[in-house]
């Protein structure tokens, strides 16, 4: 069957929330999930490098709005914490702790973040350093773009234009601060060094640890770069209980 006729039937579908597309194991043509139960052997002795963005879907529609109130993002919080209600006051409680002055918003955003794409990031180090063979480094970008009165936070992708040095072809992304191109420099030269060695340190950076299971190293993109031992740990801790309940 043609591509565009699969791609035609699956977006005439009545919506069904938390359906994606995508690949599927058959044990034919793709014969195991790549990263599952382990990491896949083929590459296990290439350096690998993983990140995520914090508010990763502050891009969504629709954008989350710059101050939700506290029933609305109770009411998504709840969606994470499977409907407990008193599980998520008590996530809510955990946020504003461990981040002062975080907005409903924000609470919103970087726990669903840490719920998803990080903790999917950070599960990937997991394995890949499980096999011993090659080294990994994580990263976390925490920088904001100031772009729609600063409503897009640090959004999904947002990483990319730094990582490639084309902030300025990606105004409408980045805004058009002076401060985007140091930063855009520490990333850019980071991911070279990666490709030509498979270790992303230079002068212009702070020293980057390889990520392990004990100290899970992590460095911080910002306008000041930094690498923070295990950042969310308590977040992500929690999280990985409730997702171990259910």
């Amino acid at each position: 069957m043609q591509w565009r006729q699969l791609r035609e039937a699956f977006e005439k579908r009545p919506g069904i929330q938390g359906l994606a597309g995508g690949p599927v194991t058959d044990g034919r043509s793709l014969p195991r999930d790549q990263w599952y139960p382990d990491a896949p052997e083929v590459s296990a002795t290439v350096p690998f490098m993983q990140g995520s963005v914090q508010t990763e879907d502050a891009w969504n529609e629709p954008v989350p709005p710059l101050e939700m109130s506290e029933d609305e993002m109770l009411t998504r919080v709840k969606r994470i914490v499977r409907n407990d209600e008193a599980k998520a006051k008590e996530m809510v409680t955990l946020y504003r702790r461990m981040h002062p002055d975080i907005s409903n918003t924000d609470v919103w955003l970087i726990m669903n973040a840490d719920n998803t794409r990080r903790a999917n990031a950070q599960q990937l180090a997991e394995l890949k350093v499980a096999q011993g063979k090659a080294a990994d480094y994580q990263y976390y970008f925490t920088w904001r773009s100031p772009v729609h009165r600063g409503q897009m936070k640090s959004f999904h992708t947002l990483d990319i234009p730094f990582v490639f040095y084309n902030i300025d072809i990606a105004a409408s992304m980045t805004g058009a601060g002076n401060e985007r191109y140091a930063l855009a420099h520490k990333m850019s030269a980071a991911w070279a060094a990666f490709a030509r060695t498979g270790n992303p340190n230079h002068p212009d950076l702070p020293n980057w640890p390889a990520f392990t299971l004990k100290d899970r190293a992590t460095m911080i993109f910002n306008n000041e770069c930094k690498v923070v031992n295990d950042p969310n740990r308590e977040e992500r801790l929690a999280l990985k209980a409730i997702r171990e309940a259910s």
